[in-house]
Parts: structure tokens; C-alpha cells; sequence
């Protein structure tokens, strides 16, 4: 059982930012939410609010880019709500001469430089979100802020004790199957998906289906030499193995961990996969597997027999699992009483929490409408829209 201090995720969707949404007959000038006796400008809401809305839409439809679709109302739901918590998280901060100096900044961009894997990888999150240094800078001095708040909060870590009770309580979590530790490098050569990926490429619909499949062909034989290529070079230089993830595979989740996939066990993999990960020598690059998905390079890092983990095994983990819990329970109604004694205005309507999910209900109900009648068969509708009238 593995606990692990933040998640990815968390740290990407702290990192997001971006340029501006609305232009017009309105000023950025314009104040649009006072939170206490801090204004909140149109142009420093929109500003953060496009970018993420257009990393996050990149590749939708245009009917979930409009700006009442349900999608992008939720955004801008959870998005004002942050807005106003950081103004709040910013006011406490002052209140209580909570400052972040360049050295804690730079320890903790390091810190979550570890957590990522690489600053290569960190980087890469970085451009894929198109974050600044001036905002990284910001949010790392936020994140610097926000622990010593947490940390001024007098939250005990975890004991033994307590450890040892989620423990007896949750024994069946920690009996585990037989588990092989995997990184691997995907060589996609599935025809369906070359064939997807192709036909998504021809924005314009020039190709004919025969073209289409001429380039399939052609593309599954360069990927398969490709795997060959790969292969070899994994064999050869098995320290180079994350690297070669990072820059050959196509499973692009693990590729920015090097390939890494953690814990597997027969069952959370394909059969050719589990085959090869629970017979493979430790520390050795296999041959080439050939699944559903492509080619698989496979490096078994570690495994673990089945079995229940001891309470001395998972002590360590479950006690910063529970600190962790502990602390979050503790911030969330710190933060929530600092939200319910906090004087928040909507000077824009159309930002005001209960305008946007009035908005989002009435989103759903023609969403919901549009898919009746996408099911309603023809003359039935027909029927129905003259007893409308």
C-alpha cells in the first residue's frame, strides 16, 4: 500500500494558468467580486481563466467550448470559487505575516521537481500548460505560504497508535496479490488506432479510405521496425531505459515517468504483459511482447510475493497517510470557517455562484432534451412537436 505526499494531478492543476477571455464595451479595470475590502478586477479574473479553459477545451468539440455549454460552466463554477479562496488564503496570510522568502521558493519548486520524477518531466508539465516563470514563481510562493499556514495550525502528526487501529481495522488492504514493480516503453501498432489518429490529422477529409489505409500499412511497418530499433538500444544501455520511454512511447502517461508504471499484478495488466512481467529476471530488459496495443519493451524493476504486509512494513507509510488526512480534515474547516465569516460581492452577476448554477441546471435540462430527442424515433417526434403547438 503506497501513500504518497501530493499526486500529479494536484500539481499540474496547481500550476495552470493563462491570457484573457472577454474584451468589449467592458474595461479589465472593471471590478467584478470585492472579497472583504480586496477588489478582484475583470482583466485578473479573465486572465487566469481563458488559458485554463483553452488547455483543458483544447481538443473538444465547439459546442463544449461555448461559454454556456455545461462544461464550461462547471469550470467557471469551481474557477470563482478559487478565485475568491485565494483572496481569502491571501488576506489570512498577511493577517498573520506569512511571507515565503526566495530560498523556501526555490526548495520547494525542488521538492516537487523530486515528487514529478525529473525537471525534465517538471518542465514538460510546464509547457504543456503553457505556465510562465512569473507564474510559476507566484503559485510556488503561494504553495510556501499555504504549508506554513497549515504548519502555524499546531496539527499533530500521527502516532503508533493510531496507526496500528487503521491498521487491524483495514487488514484487508493490506493483503496483497503477487505484484511485479514494471517500467515499459509502448510501441503502438494497433491498426485501429494509427487509423484513428490518421483520420484525425485530415482536418480538411482529403484522404480516401484507400489512402487511409495505404498510410495505416505504412505506419504500423515503420512503428514495427521502430520497436525493433528501441528494442535494441534498451538491451544494449539498460540505464538509458528512462530515457528512452521519455522519448519513444506512446504510452504517454508513463513515458513522462520513464516508463514507469508502478505495482502490476496479473490482473490490472494484459495476459502477454503479466507473462512476461512475472517471468523476466529482475533488472533485465526483456525481448519485445507483442500485445493488443503494440510492442511493449518491459524492465521488471522489483517484485513482491503475495501475502499480507506486515504492520512494521506499512508503519512508516500509514502514519504519513493519516498526518496527511489529519491535516486536510483540520485545513478544510479552517479554510471553510475563513470563507463563512468572509464578506463576498458579486459586483458582476454573472459571476455570482448562484447565477452559474441556475445556468448549469438549465444546461443540463437541454442537454438532457436533446438526448430524448436524439432517441425519439422520427414520427413519434412528429407527433409530439404538434401537440406542442
Amino acid at each position: 500500500m503506497k501513500f504518497t505526499k501530493a499526486t500529479l494531478a494536484q500539481i499540474t492543476a496547481v500550476l495552470l494558468c493563462s491570457t484573457m477571455l472577454f474584451c468589449g464595451c467592458t474595461k479589465d479595470s472593471d471590478v467584478v467580486i470585492k472579497v472583504n475590502d480586496q477588489n478582484i478586477t475583470r482583466g485578473e479574473y479573465f486572465e487566469d481563466f481563458n488559458k485554463i479553459k483553452n488547455v483543458q477545451f483544447k481538443n473538444s468539440p465547439k459546442e463544449l467550448k461555448k461559454d454556456t455549454s455545461y462544461a464550461v460552466l462547471s469550470l467557471k463554477e469551481k474557477y470563482t470559487n478559487d478565485v475568491v479562496m485565494r483572496a481569502i488564503l491571501s488576506q489570512e496570510f498577511n493577517k498573520r505575516n506569512i511571507t515565503a522568502t526566495e530560498d523556501e521558493i526555490q526548495a520547494k519548486q525542488k521538492q516537487i521537481i523530486a515528487q514529478i520524477g525529473s525537471e525534465e518531466q517538471f518542465k514538460n508539465i510546464l509547457k504543456e500548460n503553457n505556465v510562465t516563470n512569473e507564474r510559476l514563481h507566484k503559485d510556488m510562493e503561494q504553495e510556501v505560504k499555504m504549508d506554513k499556514l497549515v504548519n502555524s495550525l499546531g496539527i499533530s502528526d500521527a502516532t503508533d497508535a493510531e496507526a496500528q487501529a487503521f491498521y487491524n481495522k483495514n487488514k484487508a488492504q493490506f493483503n496483497m496479490p503477487e505484484r511485479a514493480m514494471v517500467s515499459h516503453i509502448l510501441i503502438e501498432t494497433n491498426p485501429e488506432a494509427i487509423k484513428r489518429k490518421i483520420a484525425d490529422a485530415d482536418k480538411s477529409a482529403k484522404l480516401s479510405t484507400t489512402d487511409i489505409e495505404k498510410k495505416v500499412k505504412e505506419e504500423v511497418e515503420r512503428k514495427e521496425a521502430l520497436a525493433k530499433e528501441v528494442s535494441q538500444k534498451a538491451l544494449k544501455n539498460p540505464k538509458d531505459f528512462a530515457k528512452l520511454a521519455q522519448e519513444y512511447s506512446d504510452d504517454e502517461a508513463s513515458a513522462k515517468n520513464g516508463g514507469d508504471l508502478g505495482f502490476v499484478t496479473r490482473t490490472t495488466v494484459v495476459k502477454e504483459f503479466a507473462d512476461a512481467a512475472f517471468s523476466q529476471k529482475i533488472g533485465v530488459v526483456g525481448p519485445l511482447v507483442k500485445t493488443q496495443f503494440g510492442y511493449h519493451i518491459i524492465l521488471v524493476k522489483d517484485r513482491a510475493p503475495q501475502g499480507m504486509q506486515s504492520f512494521a512494513q506499512v508503519k512508516n507509510d500509514l502514519k504519513m497517510y493519516l498526518t496527511q488526512m489529519k491535516k486536510m480534515e483540520i485545513v478544510q474547516k479552517y479554510i471553510t470557517d475563513l470563507k463563512n465569516n468572509a464578506k463576498v460581492e458579486y459586483v458582476d452577476e454573472s459571476l455570482n455562484p448562484k447565477t452559474i448554477k441556475k445556468q448549469l441546471d438549465d444546461a443540463l435540462k437541454e442537454q438532457i432534451e436533446l438526448q430524448q430527442k436524439a432517441k425519439t424515433p422520427k414520427s413519434k417526434q412528429k407527433v409530439l412537436n404538434k401537440m406542442e403547438k
